[in-house]
C-alpha cells in the first residue's frame, strides 16, 4: 500500500500526459470564417484595399476630397487618379493639370459621360467642352454603348445572398460548399468564393509593353472613342493637344480604357474605376493594371476639386461672417448703450400709486357686494384687542364701548353686521380702527 501511495503522483503525470498527447494526435486545429462588418473608415472609402495593396507595394497613397488639398499639384512622380465625382474644374485648373502632366506627370481619369438629358448625336461643340473641359481637348469623348443589354452586370444570384446570410455558410463556405449533394448549389458556393462575376464582357488590354494577353472588367455602359480615329474616315479632330493612343483596352462593345502620351506624361482615361475598389480589385488583372498604371510613384486617389475643406469655406465667406456678426453686435449695443440727451417728463396719466391702487381694489370689492370682505383684516385685529378687556365676550364689549365713549350696540355692529350704506362703512371703520389702536 506504502509502496502504491509513492507511485500514484508518476502514474497520474503519466495519465495526464497521455491524454494531451492524444488529444494532439487524433484532433487538428479548424479555421472558421465568420462574417464582421467593416470599420466605418473602410466602408467610407472604396479604395481603402487599393490603397493597402499599394502599402504593400510600398507606395505612398493620399485620399484627396478638395481643391485646397490637391492644388498646387504635387511632384510628377505621383500618380493622380480623378473619379466621376471630381466635380467640375474651372480652365485655370485645367490649364494647371494638363501642364503638370506634359513635364511628366501621370493621370488617371474616369470619364463623365453626357448627362441624359442630352442627345449625343446632335451635341454641339460647347456642350460637350463643357460637360468634360478637361478630356474634350484632348479628343476623348464618351458615348452610350447602343445594346447595353449584353454588357451589363448581371444582378446578384438571390440564392447567393441567401447562403451569405446562412451561420452553417458563414462559419465554414469552403467545405459547406465542397461537401454539399446540391450541384447547383456548390456552382454558387465556387462562384461566390472563387469566380469574377460573368458580367460585363471582359475587356483585352492592348499594348505593345507587355505581350501577355490581359484582362480587366468595366461596369459602365457607355465607351470611349478618340477623334484620331475618326481621320481614317476624313472627318477633322476636335482635340487641342497633341495626343497619341499608347494603350487601350476593348471588347465587343467598343474600348472603355485609352491611354494617351501628352508630352513627357501620361494620362490614362477609363469609363469607371469600380476594377479598383475593394469588391472587384482581386479580380482577373485590376491589380497588375494598377500596378503597371502607377509604377512606382507615389498615388493619390482624388474624390472633389469644387468642395474646399470646412475652415477654408468659411475662411473664404468671412467677410459676410463678419459684416453679419458686426451688424449683431450693432444691434445689440444700441439696445443696451444708455441714450445721451434729456429726460423725457413721465406721463402721470400713466402712473398709479399704491393708495389709488388700494382704493380702486375697495370700490371693486365694495361694488361686488364683498363688504365683509374689506373688514375681516381689521375685524380680526379688533377682535384680539377686545379679548384683553375681559373674558366674558359681554363684559369684555362693556368696558370697551365706555372706554370708547360710545353705545355698546354701535360697537358691536362694527365687529359683526354688514355695512349697508357708505357712510356705515366709515362708521365701522372709525370704530374698529379706535378699539384697535386703544391702549
Amino acid at each position: 500500500m506504502a509502496s502504491l501511495r509513492r507511485w500514484l503522483p508518476a502514474l497520474l503525470a503519466a495519465v495526464i500526459l497521455a491524454l494531451t498527447a492524444s488529444y494532439y494526435a487524433l484532433t487538428e486545429p479548424v479555421t472558421t470564417v465568420h462574417r464582421v462588418a467593416p470599420d466605418v473608415s473602410v466602408q467610407r472609402d472604396p479604395f481603402h484595399a487599393a490603397q493597402r495593396w499599394l502599402a504593400q507595394r510600398e507606395q505612398p497613397t493620399r485620399r484627396i476630397l478638395s481643391a485646397a488639398a490637391l492644388f498646387p499639384l504635387p511632384d510628377t512622380d505621383t500618380t493622380l487618379i480623378f473619379d466621376k465625382q471630381r466635380g467640375l474644374m474651372s480652365d485655370e485648373q485645367v490649364n494647371t493639370l494638363i501642364n503638370w502632366v506634359m513635364a511628366g506627370g501621370d493621370l488617371i481619369v474616369a470619364a463623365r459621360p453626357l448627362p441624359s438629358s442630352r442627345d449625343e448625336q446632335i451635341a454641339t461643340h460647347a456642350q460637350w467642352q463643357d460637360n468634360d473641359p478637361l478630356l474634350y481637348p484632348l479628343g476623348i469623348t464618351v458615348w452610350e454603348i447602343e445594346d447595353a443589354s449584353e454588357f451589363q452586370e448581371l444582378e446578384e444570384d438571390p440564392l447567393i445572398a441567401v447562403l451569405a446570410m446562412l451561420p452553417a455558410f458563414a462559419g465554414d463556405p469552403l467545405h459547406y460548399c465542397m461537401e454539399s449533394d446540391n450541384a447547383e448549389l456548390r456552382a454558387s458556393c465556387e462562384a461566390l468564393l472563387c469566380e469574377a462575376p460573368e458580367q460585363p464582357q471582359t475587356l483585352v488590354l492592348h499594348t505593345d509593353e507587355d505581350t501577355r494577353p490581359r484582362h480587366i472588367q468595366l461596369y459602365s455602359d457607355h465607351v470611349l472613342w478618340h477623334d484620331s480615329w475618326d481621320e481614317e474616315d476624313g472627318i477633322e479632330p476636335h482635340r487641342q493637344w497633341d495626343t497619341e493612343v499608347m494603350a487601350y483596352a476593348d471588347n465587343d462593345a467598343g474600348s472603355q480604357l485609352i491611354q494617351l502620351s501628352l508630352g513627357d506624361g501620361q494620362i490614362t482615361v477609363l469609363t469607371d474605376l469600380s476594377l479598383w475598389d475593394n469588391d472587384h480589385i482581386l479580380y482577373f488583372d485590376h491589380a497588375w493594371l494598377l500596378g503597371w498604371l502607377t509604377g512606382e510613384d507615389g498615388v493619390w486617389f482624388i474624390r472633389s476639386v469644387a468642395m474646399p475643406p470646412l475652415l477654408q469655406w468659411l475662411w473664404q465667406r468671412t467677410p459676410e461672417l463678419i459684416l453679419a456678426l458686426l451688424i449683431l453686435l450693432a444691434l445689440w449695443l444700441w439696445l443696451r448703450i444708455p441714450r445721451q440727451g434729456p429726460l423725457q417728463p413721465a406721463d402721470e396719466d400713466q402712473h398709479h400709486d399704491y393708495l389709488q391702487h388700494l382704493h380702486a381694489s375697495g370700490y371693486f370689492q365694495w361694488r361686488t357686494e364683498q363688504q365683509d370682505a374689506l373688514l375681516s383684516a381689521l375685524r380680526q385685529q379688533a377682535s384680539a384687542r377686545l379679548r384683553g378687556y375681559h373674558t366674558d365676550d359681554d363684559k369684555a364689549l362693556s368696558l370697551a364701548a365706555r372706554d370708547l365713549n360710545c353705545p355698546s350696540r354701535d360697537l358691536h355692529s362694527a365687529l359683526n353686521d354688514t355695512p349697508q350704506s357708505r357712510d356705515q362703512l366709515m362708521e365701522q371703520v372709525r370704530l374698529l380702527q379706535a378699539l384697535r389702536s386703544n391702549t
